[in-house]
């Protein structure tokens, strides 16, 4: 299934009506279906399956954490992908199964992460040059504007990015990408494109991430929750300014600040 579809459309400008091919981002079903029962249809960009479903269950508890991901069986259908699954540490949940999408998203973490404690710090002119390459890299956000996207990176690169027409997939795809490539993430920084919410805050604290990032403004729960579990939140980030929220003292700031 291919990221991206073509569609006519009449474009309209300055009293001129023009035809022409616009570029839409796909909108895909990803069922996760566990031992043969449907947990949830995420609405998700078929990009990076296996790490899309690897982050979410993993973050989210549903399967715990020595599960083996290369079991996984990826089937795509027309319109939907099945991702069949079959673990022995399930978590059994008494729920129907869901929806989950960008404007309804969800979590089954239910315990606050334990707060955390480590010695990484980051320059903040590096911080700044590290976000700016990250602003470069979405090439389905150029090409359709209604992408978001997230990448992991440590204190020099970019490791990882991950696109997805929902914030908490693009996270989720970040993260399983770090679990299948057995990355270490307590050393490393979560740069999102989109607002920082609760949820945001429980998948970086369920893996002891330092830093999250956004261009965007973190929501007063998320702070909330990043202050209980010592997160660093920075948001509003563009160019050479951003707000640091919560434990700023990760961050080596100019002289004189």
């Amino acid at each position: 299934m291919k990221p991206v579809i073509y569609q006519k459309v009449l474009r309209v400008k300055n009293g001129e009506v023009i035809p022409l091919e616009d570029i839409l981002a796909t909108e895909a079903k990803i069922k996760i279906i566990i031992n043969d029962k449907e947990i949830i249809a995420l609405s998700a960009t078929p990009l990076h399956i296996k790490e899309l479903v690897t982050g979410f269950v993993l973050t989210e508890g549903i399967i715990k954490a020595n599960w083996c991901p290369e079991e996984i069986k990826i089937i795509e259908e027309d319109k939907e992908i099945k991702v069949k699954i079959y673990s022995e540490d399930f978590l059994e949940l008494s729920k129907k199964p869901l929806t989950s999408g960008c404007a309804s998203s969800f979590t089954f973490i239910k315990e606050l992460p334990e707060k955390y404690e480590d010695n990484f710090k980051i320059d903040i002119e590096k911080l700044f040059s590290l976000f700016k390459d990250f602003q470069k890299k979405s090439e389905l956000y150029k090409s359709t504007g209604c992408i978001h996207y997230a990448a992991l990176a440590d204190s020099e690169n970019i490791i990882f990015l991950a696109e997805d027409i929902g914030r908490h997939n693009a996270v989720d795809k970040v993260i399983g990408y770090a679990l299948l490539n057995k990355i270490m993430l307590r050393n490393k920084i979560l740069l999102i494109s989109g607002r920082i919410s609760s949820e945001m805050v429980l998948k970086a604290g369920k893996w002891k991430i330092p830093i999250i990032v956004s261009r965007s403004a973190p929501t007063s729960l998320a702070i909330a929750l990043a202050e209980k579990i010592s997160l660093t939140v920075i948001g509003f980030l563009r160019g050479k300014r951003c707000n640091i929220y919560t434990y700023p003292q990760r961050i080596n700031l100019l002289e004189g600040v």
